[in-house]
C-alpha cells in the first residue's frame, strides 16, 4: 500500500492500519531477537569462531522475510476492512434508496388523498355557496317585499289608504265567519269627506257606527280628535257612535277611553293591533248596548267590565313584552359598553354616539334669528313683499321677506332655496 492509498482511507481505518503496523512491528522485533539469540547459541555450540558477515547476512534475510509476511498480512487485513466498509456502505445506500422509494410512494399516496379531499371540499364549498346564495337571494326578495309593504303602510303619503285596504278584508271575513254577516261594512276611505274610514250598519236594529283608523307611529300621536267627533256628530251621518283605532297614541286620551258626546258614544283605542279584529266587533256590540239603554234603563256594567278587562289584558301583555325587550336591550348595551371600554379606554361612548348632535347644537353653528339680533321689522319690510305674519323665523330673498311659524318650516324653505342657485338668499 502506497501513501496515496493510505490517505484515501477514513480516519478510523487509518488508525486501525497504524495499530496493526505497530503490532506487526513489535512481533517482528520479538521474533528477530529470539531468532538471533537461538541462532547465536547454535553458532556458539557448533562453531564459536563463525563468520560475523554470514550472521549479519542471514539476519537481514530473515528480517526481510518476516517484514514481507507482516506487510502481506496487514495489507490483506486492510483490504478486508475496506471491502467490508464498502459493502456496508453499499448496503446502507441500498436500504436508504428503499426507504426513499417507500417515502416517495407514501407521499404520492398522500398527495392523491389530499387531491381527493380538496376536490370534495371544492365541490361542497361550491354547493354551499350556491345554496347560501339562493337562500340570501330569497331573503333579499322577501325583505324587499316586506320593506315595500312597511313603507307603504307606515311612510308612504298614502299609508292610511294601505292600512285600510289591509284591514278591510279582515273585517269582512270576521263578520261573515263569526257574526253571521249581521253588519253591513262599507269602506268609505277618501271617496267622501267627513265620513271617517268605515261605516258599520247593523242589519237587524239599523244602528250605524263609524270607524276611523290612524296609522301613526308610537312617536307621533294623533294630534286632534276634533274631525272624528265632527264626523260622528253630523246629522247627515245618523251614527249612534264612533270608534277611533290608532297604532300609536291619541293625544289627550287614555289608552282606552269612552266618551259621550251629544248622545253619541265615542271610543278611543291606542296601540291597536290590526290582527285583533274581534276586538273591533266587541266595541261595536258595546256601543249598541249603551245606545239601547240610554233612556234611563239600567246600565249594563257587564259589557263595560268585559271591555275594560280585555283592554287591561292587552296592556299587560304589551307591558310584559316591553319589559322583556328592555332587559334584552339593556344587556346588549352593557356588552357593547364593556367592549368599547376595552378597546377605547378612557373614552365616553355616550359622547361619541352624540358627536354630531353636540356639534350641531354648538352656539358657534346656530343660525341667528330675529330674537338673537335687534331687528327693525319696518326697515326690513320696506320695499319688499311680505309673506306671512311677523315672527322671529324669517328668510329674506330678492324683493321678498317671508315669515315662518317655527324654525323647522324655515329650514325646509331654506333647503328648497339652496337647491335653486338662481335665487338670492339673505339670511342676515
Amino acid at each position: 500500500m502506497n501513501n496515496d492509498e493510505f490517505y484515501d482511507l477514513d480516519e478510523i481505518t487509518q488508525a486501525h492500519v497504524i495499530e496493526l503496523g505497530l503490532y506487526a512491528y513489535c512481533k517482528n522485533k520479538e521474533f528477530i531477537e529470539t531468532h538471533e539469540k537461538s541462532k547465536s547459541n547454535g553458532y556458539d555450540s557448533v562453531n564459536n569462531n563463525g563468520n560475523d558477515n554470514d550472521k549479519k547476512k542471514h539476519s537481514k534475510q530473515a528480517q526481510a522475510q518476516v517484514q514481507a509476511q507482516v506487510q502481506a498480512q496487514v495489507q490483506a487485513q486492510v483490504q478486508a476492512q475496506v471491502q467490508a466498509q464498502v459493502q456496508a456502505q453499499e448496503k446502507q445506500l441500498v436500504e436508504q434508496m428503499k426507504a426513499n422509494e417507500y417515502l416517495r410512494q407514501e407521499l404520492e399516496k398522500e398527495r392523491r388523498r389530499c387531491d381527493v379531499i380538496l376536490d370534495h371540499i371544492q365541490t361542497d364549498t361550491e354547493r354551499q355557496i350556491k345554496y347560501r346564495t339562493e337562500e340570501l337571494q330569497k331573503q333579499i326578495t322577501e325583505l324587499t317585499a316586506k320593506n315595500q309593504w312597511y313603507y307603504k303602510l307606515y311612510e308612504d303619503k298614502s299609508k292610511g289608504k294601505h292600512y285600510e285596504e289591509a284591514l278591510y278584508p279582515k273585517l269582512l271575513d270576521y263578520n261573515d265567519t263569526h257574526c253571521n254577516s249581521v253588519w253591513t261594512i262599507t269602506h268609505v276611505g277618501s271617496v267622501l269627506s267627513e265620513k271617517t274610514d268605515f261605516h258599520f250598519r247593523h242589519k237587524d236594529i239599523g244602528y250605524t257606527i263609524l270607524l276611523d283608523t290612524k296609522n301613526n307611529l308610537p312617536t307621533n300621536p294623533v294630534a286632534s280628535t276634533a274631525e272624528f267627533e265632527r264626523d260622528v256628530c253630523r246629522n247627515e251621518t245618523g251614527a249612534i257612535g264612533g270608534i277611533m283605532l290608532a297604532n300609536g297614541n291619541i293625544c289627550n286620551k287614555k289608552r282606552f277611553e269612552i266618551n259621550k258626546l251629544k248622545d253619541k258614544y265615542l271610543v278611543y283605542v291606542s296601540g291597536f293591533d290590526r290582527d285583533n279584529v274581534s276586538y273591533v266587533f266587541s266595541l261595536l256590540d258595546m256601543i249598541c248596548e249603551f245606545y239601547q239603554q240610554r233612556n234611563g234603563a239600567t246600565f249594563n256594567k257587564e259589557a263595560l267590565r268585559t271591555m275594560l278587562v280585555s283592554a287591561y289584558k292587552r296592556e299587560c301583555a304589551a307591558l310584559d313584552a316591553n319589559d322583556r325587550a328592555r332587559k334584552t336591550i339593556q344587556k346588549t348595551i352593557s356588552t357593547i359598553v364593556d367592549d368599547y371600554r376595552t378597546h377605547f379606554e378612557g373614552e365616553d361612548i355616550e359622547f361619541a354616539a352624540k358627536t354630531d348632535e353636540v356639534a350641531t347644537s354648538s352656539v358657534r353653528v346656530k343660525e341667528k334669528t330675529a330674537q338673537d339680533m335687534s331687528v327693525d321689522f319696518e326697515e326690513l319690510e320696506a320695499g319688499r313683499k311680505v309673506v306671512g305674519a311677523r315672527s322671529k323665523y324669517y328668510l329674506q330673498t330678492d324683493g321678498v321677506i317671508q315669515y315662518f311659524k317655527n324654525n323647522y318650516a324655515r329650514n325646509q324653505k331654506l333647503t328648497k332655496i339652496k337647491e335653486s342657485p338662481e335665487l338670492i338668499i339673505d339670511m342676515s
